[in-house]
């Protein structure tokens, strides 16, 4: 059977603690303090079978904040209403934050029934009908018991028993999560906390991330349910000593994390709903105070309506005054800052992993509730960013299976080596953004035969394999060609006009009237009246006409010349093994200047391979 957690909720004096030590034999008020008050101030366990953990949280108004971080965790409420009092102030808060953390079952528990009569409880019994009208307990059984004389104890724990065999298993995330609800140092062993597991495994000896310390201990010991384990896993009540650590860094709030799957965030986005009953109104950037697993932050709440009021929903951006650890499907309750009191709950969408968007207004109010939706949101929106399955886990932070469930619901596609997940339409966009930025460079260099791959990416600003396979798409359905290390589209043919064919004309005689020499766009400027533009234009015609080469980034040669100095390299090679620089400036009769250039483009051509500051004869001249 997998681990159940249940958890109690309920007044003050109610009778939570004793019902437990009732059921379990245990007494949860394990501080001096709480047994000498007779009341619970934190979190106590006790075990009612070795699968299914009991939770006892504190019902005062004061140890509130603790009662959320017992909640976060728990499959079953154990709702307790003393049969003298009846339905009271923390009940009704505490059946909120019950059913703002979506606590999917419950079972309704009337204590103390030795010192009322039968007409009584039946009178209690109709309010707690009432109070939990349209809630995840309208349905829940009740039943009347007493620690004293020992009633409704047996069927309380049948029915306990056959929940937990149908109790809804929270989602496996895939990666280890443990929010710390206790943290300690014990003599001999050293640092040690508490807390459910969540999601995942953890074993002795493992490494694990605390956040949000962002520092890495090690798992020296595993306790749960009070004995020595080697693992523990989701469901379970664990005790983990860690090594490496120190007391500074270890808190109720921290969170133990397996590596690499969460990071601290000051900004989240999420849904909200304001209690139906409450009379607070939450207008846009108020302060309030978030309770999310076992951390209680001050956050403000930024909304795009003119306020919020009870029973209301909207997406929000919360911006946190500290650190915040958090998970996409986070479910967390809102407290008012003062005076306190619970307002209201929500769920995280967004924790802003590709930072904040352009359009951060529509992006916070449009996205979806629908957790398969929202992450084909996603995966929309970042289209010129695909992930691959491995990397959408970590920003869904969730497990393989899930995201698999969502490429088919949705029919999503892959590509082929380091799959990208993408969909039709984010294809056809980038394709079209592809097409566009080509024929905005033809239109604008008409005499390029193409547009360099390096500058297309970016102009597109696509991830390398991405663009790759969209442009594969691109010449595959012949509507762009690929020229060398660039691509044109398919439909472009490079037309010169017969004014424009005398200007290249004039160009290439410039060229030629420097001999040997390479030239620049700057000093052929300096011969006719063309705009450096122009000039650039034409070389690269001269260039696919293979009349020019380009020597280097700057400089150009006639490509008659350059067959020339192959001559004369090949002549000088006949009766010698090696070329130095002087042998070449003599040969060409050049300058240093022009000549180590020319030299550098033959070894990139293989007409000569360079021998320390010589050249010996290249495999292709």
């Amino acid at each position: 059977m997998t681990q159940v957690v249940i958890g109690t909720a309920g007044h003050i004096d109610h009778g939570k603690t004793a019902l437990v030590q009732a059921l379990t034999g245990t007494n949860t008020d394990r501080l001096a303090e709480e047994q000498a008050r007779g009341m619970t101030i934190d979190l106590g366990f006790a075990f009612l079978t070795d699968e299914i953990t009991i939770i006892d949280v504190p019902g005062h108004e004061k140890f509130i904040r603790n009662m959320v971080s017992g909640v976060s965790t728990i499959q079953i409420a154990l709702v307790v209403i003393a049969a003298d009092d009846g339905i009271m102030p923390q009940t009704i808060e505490h059946l909120q934050i019950l059913e703002l953390l979506k606590i999917p079952q419950g079972v309704i528990v009337i204590t103390k029934t030795d010192l009322v009569d039968n007409d009584w409880i039946d009178l209690v019994e109709e309010d707690i009908r009432n109070l939990c009208e349209g809630t995840f307990l309208e349905t829940a059984q009740i039943v009347r018991t007493s620690v004293v004389n020992g009633s409704g104890i047996s069927k309380l724990r049948e029915i306990l028993l056959e929940l937990s065999g149908s109790a809804k298993i929270k989602s496996e995330r895939g990666f280890f999560r443990l929010q710390v609800d206790r943290s300690f140092t014990k003599i001999g062993f050293g640092n040690v906390v508490t807390g459910t597991v969540i999601s995942g495994e953890l074993n002795k000896g493992d490494e694990v991330q605390i956040l949000p310390a962002e520092k890495i201990g090690r798992v020296r010991g595993l306790q749960s349910h009070g004995k020595p384990v080697d693992k523990v896993r989701l469901g379970d009540r664990a005790a983990v000593n860690i090594a490496g650590l120190d007391k500074i860094d270890l808190w109720r709030g921290v969170e133990l994390v397996e590596t690499g799957w969460l990071k601290l965030t000051k900004q989240a986005v999420a849904n909200i709903t304001l209690i139906s009953k409450t009379n607070w109104i939450i207008k846009s950037k108020q302060r309030v105070r978030i309770h999310i697993g076992t951390q209680e932050l001050l956050a403000r709440l930024t909304h795009f309506k003119s306020e919020l009021k009870g029973g209301e929903t909207a997406n929000v951006e919360i911006n946190f005054e500290e650190p915040a650890v958090a998970a996409l499907e986070d479910r967390f309750v809102i407290r008012s800052y003062s005076p306190i009191a619970t307002i209201g709950g929500g769920i995280v969408l967004d924790i802003n992993q590709f930072g904040i968007p352009k359009n951060r207004k529509k992006w916070i109010i449009e996205l979806s509730v629908d957790r398969d939706q929202r992450y084909l949101q996603f995966i929309q929106k970042h289209y010129k960013n695909p992930q691959t399955l491995e990397q959408w886990c970590k920003i869904f932070h969730v497990s393989r299976a899930s995201v698999k469930t969502v490429l088919s619901k949705h029919k999503l596609l892959t590509t082929n080596d380091e799959p990208l997940i993408y969909t039709e339409e984010n294809l056809n966009k980038c394709m079209e953004l592809v097409l566009d930025q080509l024929e905005q460079f033809h239109s604008a260099h008409p005499y390029q035969k193409f547009m360099n791959g390096e500058e297309l990416r970016e102009k597109v600003n696509f991830k390398s394999n991405w663009f790759e396979f969209v442009l594969s798409k691109l010449i595959y359905s012949k509507r762009v060609k690929q020229i060398q290390s660039g691509y044109a589209l398919a439909s472009f043919n490079l037309k010169i006009s017969v004014d424009d064919e005398r200007k290249a004309d004039k160009i290439l005689d410039v060229i030629n009237n420097f001999g040997f020499q390479p030239v620049t766009v700057k000093e052929i400027a300096a011969e006719i009246s063309f705009s450096n533009k122009q000039i650039l234009e034409f070389l690269h015609v001269l260039k696919s006409q293979e009349l020019v080469v380009q020597v280097s980034e700057n400089m150009w040669s006639g490509r008659a010349k350059i067959d020339n100095i192959k001559r004369l390299l090949n002549k000088h090679f006949d009766t010698n093994q090696r070329l130095s620089v002087a042998q070449f400036k003599d040969l060409t009769n050049l300058t240093r200047k022009s000549a180590i250039p020319l030299l550098e483009y033959f070894d990139q051509k293989n007409f000569t391979s360079r021998a320390g500051s010589e050249r010996l004869k290249g495999e292709k001249l």
